[in-house]
């Protein structure tokens, strides 16, 4: 049992009134006084303003040798009065019935603790119920918190045992603690709007804890609360899984929800799960453990999964991520044992360390072209791809990265691999074939290619094999020929005859079109826009060249997508020299890499840049020349003068500064949009 000790005296007065008994009186505030008839038991309290918040009624009483303060049965606080002190009854285990007044805004620490009562109403004006201000009242029925209260401290309903109605505040938003610390019965109608149901209405912000133990089965859940201020406010573990003792078969997120706090959903025991349209944001281990978890939706919205947000799902098969998501944080989806399929999105950069480790079903993964970063045991365990394409962005490999493959037998490095951990392809493997478009070999440990016998093959490019053949750890496997389908040109190349041009360039795995550009004597002879594998889409050719054509050199289906595209373009002029832009563009249009440069049918016998198909970055996006512009004959002008030596060096005429093509004309400075740099 709680005790506490008075620290504010207490006037005490005794008046004789036979009809009613003595009545005792007293000061409980500044302004607030107190009231006992010894017949009635009938406590009151009133006055203006607050109780004090240390203050004991039953001190007083049992000072003067009185028991009465245990015999209450019922206390009236009067209008004026603005909070329940602090420890105000506490242990009067007699009291039954409280009447509270609008005007009550706190309802302060232990203030009912340890009482007997049954039920009690709030008024719509309490808006904080602090710390254990209901703690132990094990006869507490009923309680109803009403509309205003916001704020519930810790361990509210702890022991309170009988507790069969609950009504939430529908403006409630924040429990700081486990407030169903041993509760064992069964809750017959928990907060509104729903019988049977836990509702967190969309003023929540946040929770540490709901309970700890012994939470009763509840057969619905539902979580409304929007998106907080301040996500970093919200607590964890936040929790009304069943991690700390709950059940719930069901779970409803409100249509208006954008945020799913961390441990959310931990340890939830339902097999599905559907997140409104306007999620974008999930926790860390907001669903880890929901062993039954068959199916999650995730909106377009969602930009951020956090780490172990799905870890130990054991019965999910298939996830589709939305694009936009950057990372994929560390054990995201660890040990998802049954996974077999999961679409990740062109957006991702970085999967973190043991992001599907122990995902044993996954039978083919595609990696995202704008991948950068695979941690350490990311992919450790998976037993079903027998070949792994890693993207050209894909700087560093981390240890254990793709540990036990046991199905494993052909790995093909892009261009940009510079880094491979420690035992990255550590057991039992069966790799055979290695393929790098590195120029320069990868920095590796003596570990990292150890599982990898000697007998497997390695195909570099072939200016690099000198490098890679003098390593001490890629020299010991048996080098082959980089095979003519996979290698990939450091440029467009252009073969024109006397009427065709074959162009060919590296593809960009991120590209969504490809858009060629065609000019002769400054004027757009036409525009082609391709597909991802190199097939045409639209055309469209300068006013009186109808009769020309183009065609694609490969069909779709021999296309050597990923790695060089090809397309033809007949009709051109005899004996003329063109320009070109070819330019890779994403899904809204923006150029990823573009490539400039000149080229000639047969018969031409002027000059042209020795440095044809060069790239440029891309920024600003690039803007198809308008015929009408100054930046045309600029352009042919400068290029003219650069290609037959007229420039001066020390002022060139075309220059790429801060990522943007100028040219310089006639004193005068231009961008490729054809708006002149003052």
């Amino acid at each position: 049992m709680k005790t506490k000790h008075l620290f504010l005296a207490i006037v005490l007065t005794c008046t004789c009134m036979p009809a009613r008994g003595t009545i005792y009186t007293g000061v409980c505030g500044e302004n607030v006084t107190w009231s006992l008839d010894s017949e009635t038991k009938v406590l009151t309290i009133s006055g203006e303003g607050e109780m004090y918040h240390e203050g004991h009624f039953s001190d007083t009483l049992h000072w003067q040798g009185n028991k009465l303060y245990s015999s209450i049965r019922s206390v009236v606080i009067e209008p004026g009065v603005t909070n329940v002190g602090y420890w105000a009854f506490a242990n009067c285990e007699n009291l039954t019935s409280v009447s509270l007044p609008d005007g009550i805004t706190v309802v302060e620490e232990d203030a009912f603790y340890n009482t007997g009562l049954t039920s009690i109403v709030l008024p719509n004006t309490v808006q904080r119920v602090e710390k254990a201000a209901f703690s132990d009242c094990k006869s507490l029925q009923s309680c109803d918190l009403g509309h205003g209260v916001k704020y519930i401290g810790e361990a509210m309903f702890y022991g309170c045992t009988a507790l069969e109605h609950l009504r939430w505040s529908d403006c409630l938003e924040t429990i700081d603690g486990c407030i169903f610390w041993n509760i064992s019965n069964t809750l017959a109608d928990l907060p509104i709007p729903l019988r049977d149901t836990l509702y967190f209405p969309p003023t929540f912000r946040s929770m540490k804890c709901i309970c700890v133990s012994n939470m009763p089965n509840v057969p619905v859940a539902v979580w409304n609360a929007r998106h907080p201020d301040d996500p970093s406010g919200v607590s964890s573990p936040l929790n009304i899984g069943v991690g700390y003792g709950y059940s719930f078969k069901k779970i409803i997120v409100g249509e208006d929800v954008e945020y799913i706090p961390d441990y959310l959903f931990y340890g939830y025991l339902g097999d599905t799960l559907v997140l409104p349209e306007g999620v974008t944001h999930i926790g860390k281990n907001a669903f880890q453990g929901c062993k039954n978890l068959r199916y999650v939706n995730f909106p377009d919205a969602v930009r951020y999964i956090g780490k172990e947000a799905f870890k130990g799902c054991k019965a999910l098969t298939q996830l589709a991520l939305p694009e936009g998501i950057p990372t994929i944080y560390s054990s995201t989806f660890m040990n998802c044992s049954l996974l077999s399929r999961i679409s990740l999105p062109s957006s991702v950069k970085v999967i973190g360390d043991y992001a599907f480790s122990g995902c044993a079903e996954l039978d083919s993964l595609l990696m995202p072209a704008e991948l950068r970063t695979i941690g350490e045991s990311a992919f450790e365990g998976m037993k079903l791809q027998r070949s792994l394409l890693l993207p050209d962005k894909v700087l560093s490999i981390g240890g254990q990265a793709f540990k036990n493959w046991s199905s494993l037998e052909s790995v093909h490095f892009g261009k940009g691999v510079m880094l491979i951990g420690d035992e990255a392809f550590a057991g039992d493997t069966m790799v055979t074939q290695l393929t790098l478009l590195a120029a320069v070999p990868p920095t590796v440990s003596e570990t990292s290619l150890a599982a990898i016998p000697d007998s497997a093959w390695l195909a570099v490019l072939p200016e690099a094999r000198t490098l890679y053949a003098n390593d001490e750890q890629w020299g010991r496997f048996r080098m082959q020929a980089m095979p003519d389908s996979l290698y990939v040109p450091t440029k467009v190349t252009v073969e024109a005859e006397q009427t065709t041009a074959l162009f060919t360039w590296p593809t960009d795995t991120a590209a969504v079109t490809y858009q060629i550009d065609i000019y002769k004597d400054g004027t757009k002879f036409c525009s082609l826009t391709l597909d991802s594998y190199g097939r045409l889409l639209g055309i469209a050719f300068a006013p009186g060249r109808n009769n020309k054509s183009v065609q694609s050199v490969e069909s779709a289906g021999t296309n050597p997508q990923p790695y060089a595209l090809s397309f033809m373009v007949t009709g051109l002029d005899e004996a003329s020299r063109y320009n070109y832009v070819l330019s890779t563009l994403d899904t809204d249009g923006t150029p990823l890499h573009v490539y400039i440069g000149d080229f000639a049918t047969t018969g031409y016998t002027g000059e042209l840049n020795p440095d044809s198909g060069n790239e440029i970055t891309p920024t600003p996006p690039i803007i198809p020349f308008d015929p009408e512009s100054t930046i045309v004959t600029a352009v042919d002008d400068a290029m003219e003068s650069a290609i037959h030596g007229g420039s001066d060096p020390a002022n060139p005429c075309l220059l790429i500064r801060s990522g943007e093509l100028l040219i310089r004309h006639d004193d005068r400075i231009y961008t490729i949009q054809g708006q002149l740099k003052k």
